[in-house]
């Protein structure tokens, strides 16, 4: 039996999932630099391992809400094949082994393109979020990773 393994965070209040693979690390929030004119999703930058990312809210992402930060905020460490993020996040709960057969494809459901099936499990349902298709769909988001190229911190 195939299984699949996930990073579960929580934003406004449900539950997400990071394919395993795409995660670098999970870190407690640290020192953002806001930018002027930045978009409504980004937070600012970071840095991480001396690598300059882009701080993005999950929750402005999913919910257009902005997620006030307290001891459970984390911020998951994305490496896509565009560039690597920093997902701000309500809650990092766990690791979840999940088995294939509980994922189901909802694409032919929904029309976001970055949530890629369901976790169906006995009292949790869980949204698989494909990281690579939540950076494409993001506003301005080559200028973002343009400017990330150049920037020193």
């Amino acid at each position: 039996m195939e299984s699949k393994k996930l990073v579960i965070f929580e934003a406004n209040g449900e539950e997400y999932g990071i394919p395993v693979e795409y995660v670098v690390s999970i870190e407690k929030l640290g020192t953002v630099n806001a930018l002027p004119e930045m978009e409504s999703y980004l937070k600012g930058i970071t840095k991480v391992r001396d690598e300059l990312i882009p701080v993005l809210d999950s929750k402005y992402v999913l919910f257009t809400d902005y997620i006030l930060k307290d001891d459970k905020t984390r911020l998951i460490v994305i490496k896509t094949s565009e560039l690597s993020i920093g997902l701000l996040v309500e809650d990092a709960k766990e690791i979840l082994d999940v088995n294939e057969e509980a994922i189901k494809d909802l694409l032919a459901f929904q029309s976001t393109p970055y949530i890629s099936g369901m976790v169906n499990l006995e009292n949790r349902l869980i949204a698989i979020i494909e990281p690579d298709n939540l950076i494409g769909s993001l506003r301005n988001i080559q200028h973002i990773k343009g400017a990330l190229e150049t920037a020193t911190l």
